[in-house]
């Protein structure tokens, strides 16, 4: 009889434990999903800044489309809207994505003003986007990480909190160069392409993993149709492709096989 409360008293120690892990891990871990991104297709495709007819995509297939590209150089922040062509069904789910680049030959000041010039413009596509989720495409070397991660921060304080706030990543800030914990975006998608010359052992990697594992890096993906598929755990993909897209060019993707784990892993 004197088991039961010993038993019982060692129960809850165990789960006041695995209450404080998940207390401590909270604000790096796993985020509750937005309801916009819940809502969101499982697959999308991203359409670039070309002239693009997707009038044939099913109607569970989403479209990222670049719908403005930002420079930065010097002091200066220079918006592009889209120029080119996109034709969708009615009704098609959208994605406004904004392209963000940063000058090489005039390295940008990063300064407050161009921060919020990007921020203004995020907060205008967000009005096109009929699934509520708009994107963010801005890749940075490791010194200016502190201007993007503000930048997304201050998207997130200034958007409609019914909108969701996905951003881009490089494959290696969800592996070992991980610094995402933090970001206030509600969902980011780590590109698992042009990983440079480490490219295949990461591919192994990810393979044997089957995906990203880190917690802000586990619910999305982004493949190209140029470079193998993988198959991985992750629950939303987004497909690039260096080319138009066409029905034939998507039916070629859906029709190849997923690589697996190689046999020597």
């Amino acid at each position: 009889m004197h088991r039961l409360p010993a038993l019982l008293l060692t129960v809850f120690l165990l789960t006041c434990f695995a209450l404080t892990l998940r207390m401590d891990s909270g604000a790096g871990g796993a985020r509750p999903v937005h309801p916009a991104l819940a809502a969101l297709p499982a697959e999308l495709v991203w359409a670039w800044e070309r002239p693009e007819d997707l009038r044939w995509l099913a109607p569970d297939i989403g479209v990222a489309y670049v719908a403005s590209s930002v420079l930065l150089q010097g002091d200066e922040t220079q918006v592009y809207r889209r120029a080119s062509a996109l034709l969708l069904a009615p009704g098609a789910p959208r994605v406004p994505v904004l392209h963000v680049d940063m000058s090489w030959r005039r390295p940008p000041a990063l300064s407050e003003a161009q921060s919020r010039r990007v921020a203004d413009e995020l907060l205008r596509l967000a009005a096109q986007a009929n699934r509520k989720v708009v994107q963010l495409d801005f890749e940075v070397r490791r010194s200016q990480r502190p201007f993007l991660a503000r930048t997304i921060g201050a998207i997130r304080a200034r958007l409609d909190p019914s909108i969701a706030l996905s951003v881009t990543a490089l494959a290696s800030w969800c592996l070992d160069d991980y610094w995402l914990h933090d970001i206030a975006a509600d969902e980011v998608v780590p590109m698992a392409f042009r990983m440079g010359q480490a490219q295949h052992a990461l591919r192994a990697r990810l393979l044997q993993q089957r995906g990203f594992t880190r917690a802000r890096c586990g619910a999305a993906i982004g493949f190209s149709t140029d470079e193998p598929m993988m198959a991985v755990r992750e629950g939303r993909r987004y497909y690039f492709s260096p080319q138009a897209w066409s029905a034939a060019r998507w039916q070629a993707l859906r029709d190849t096989p997923r690589s697996t784990i190689p046999s020597r892993l």
